[in-house]
């Protein structure tokens, strides 16, 4: 799949803005920015997780929750703090803010939301309704 860059505005907690190019890359789980960019957003981890690069190695890399505005649209998403390199734009912002990618266009589309089956109230005989407490 083709690479190509879309303008984002991120926002962290204290209302700090950048409105960094972002390479879109479905193949990365989470939004990543790169350090410089947490400290610009003043970004306050609440937990780490293992992270797989590339080449196959594996590092442990925070993550914080930034707001993701794209194209009129925008979400708090979890994203990656990265030691380095260039922010990422991963598959849960993505689905987050109902766009996939058109590869042959190298263009950000919108998609519909899915709820599933049991959530539009089909297929109720084969499940037993779930108790209100």
């Amino acid at each position: 799949m083709g690479q190509f860059l879309v303008t984002a505005q991120l926002t962290g907690p204290t209302g700090q803005t950048i409105t960094p190019e972002l390479l879109v890359d479905t193949g990365a789980t989470l939004l990543v920015i790169p350090q410089g960019f947490a400290d610009a957003l003043e970004l306050v981890a609440t937990r780490e997780h293992v992270v797989q690069l590339a080449g196959g190695r594996r590092e442990r890399w925070p993550i914080a929750d930034v707001r993701l505005a794209i194209a009129g649209r925008a979400t708090m998403t979890p994203c990656f703090i990265a030691p380095g390199g260039r922010a990422l734009l991963g598959a849960v912002a993505l689905e987050s803010l109902f766009l996939t990618v058109d590869p042959v266009a190298r263009r950000l589309v919108e998609v519909e939301g899915f709820a599933g089956a049991l959530a539009a109230g089909q297929a109720r005989n084969t499940l037993a309704e779930p108790a209100l407490t």
